[in-house]
């Protein structure tokens, strides 16, 4: 049997290891893996259409399928993260720890307006707690041609006041420039390099207890935000219709296999790693990074409303619209 070929960019994450080791494998497909950092590949996604299938943009991915992009969704989400609990703050600036409505009138960095960090943090800010994007001015560190925002022709919202940077939120912030910043990204193939700031007395982060206030935000909502998913070229969805359900069939058995040895050994380079588990499983649950339409309902239309209320996208996009039609009707949505 004559095996499809596929190009396949995504971050190592320990739950799709076996997957790119070859533990797991599928039948009928071959994936070519290119080790890419997720903001290279995304880049490279939304300007050449470069992979067959990748790990992308959940923003981004909602802008450019708006705009005719051909490329459908496969309900595997990566880089889940509560992003709002880490924006870090200037202490000098006024802004309190715990106090989200001190970023009122602030000067706030970011390494990318359009990402979906900066997406979930905006929403979260304003629909907990009373902060509207137009309350703050944004400095954006990726230059247009290196920027989600550049490359799908985003136009600022009305009320919104925006800037591109001419150096690094490092350098901004130890000049002043800067009150906050929501992301805070080096090391990437297209982030400039900035000063470690982790270990300045100056700087800290708007929660004193990220994961407290991350526990208090899921017992709440519900919802652990994932940033990233899985995008699959739509010629191959519509020439081979079964890949999408052969790919997602291998994302699970890979996390499976993932989380089942993390039950068995924790890392041992983690002091606390069997304690720190356990804790999760009591606010998480079993398996935190579920995949599927029905299991992640409530977070997709929660991105969706913010990509509209934040002038990404123009409507909400029927799940019929963003992911192939087989996994709606195998999950019974249609």
């Amino acid at each position: 049997m004559t095996r499809l070929d596929l190009s396949f960019a995504i971050t190592p994450y320990d739950r799709v290891q076996p997957l790119l080791s070859g533990e797991v494998r599928l039948e009928g497909i071959r994936l070519r893996y290119f080790d890419l950092n997720a903001p290279d590949v995304f880049v490279r996604q939304i300007k050449w259409s470069q992979f067959d299938v990748s790990e992308m943009s959940f923003s981004s991915f909602l802008r450019a399928r708006s705009q005719g992009w051909p490329y459908r969704a496969l309900p595997v989400f990566h880089n889940r993260n509560f992003s709002y609990t880490r924006i870090l703050i200037r202490r000098s600036s006024g802004i309190r720890p715990n106090h989200p409505e001190d970023l009122k009138g602030k000067h706030v960095g970011i390494a990318d307006y359009q990402q979906t960090a900066g997406l979930w943090q905006r929403g979260v800010l304003e629909h907990e707690f009373g902060v509207a994007p137009g309350d703050m001015e944004w400095f954006q560190e990726r230059p247009p041609e290196l920027s989600h925002t550049g490359t799908t022709g985003f136009d600022v919202p009305a009320g919104v006041k925006f800037h591109y940077t001419d150096t690094d939120l490092g350098t901004m912030f130890l000049r002043g420039d800067l009150d906050a910043a929501f992301t805070y990204i080096t090391g990437t193939a297209i982030d400039r390099d900035k000063a470690d700031l982790s270990r300045n007395p100056d700087y800290c982060l708007l929660f004193d207890d990220p994961r407290a206030e991350s526990c208090r935000y899921y017992q709440k909502e519900g919802v652990f935000p994932p940033h990233h998913l899985t995008v699959v070229r739509e010629s191959i969805l519509q020439e081979h219709p079964w890949v999408s359900l052969d790919l997602m069939n291998a994302f699970e058995k890979a996390k499976k296999l993932a989380m089942d040895r993390l039950r068995v050994r924790t890392p041992s380079l983690l002091i606390f790693s069997r304690e720190d588990l356990e804790q999760q499983r009591s606010v998480f649950g079993d398996d935190p990074f579920a995949y599927g339409v029905k299991a992640n309902a409530k977070a997709i239309d929660m991105v969706q409303t913010f990509s509209v209320e934040q002038g990404f996208t123009p409507k909400k996009q029927p799940l019929d619209e963003l992911f192939p039609r087989e996994i709606l009707t195998y999950e019974g949505r249609l």
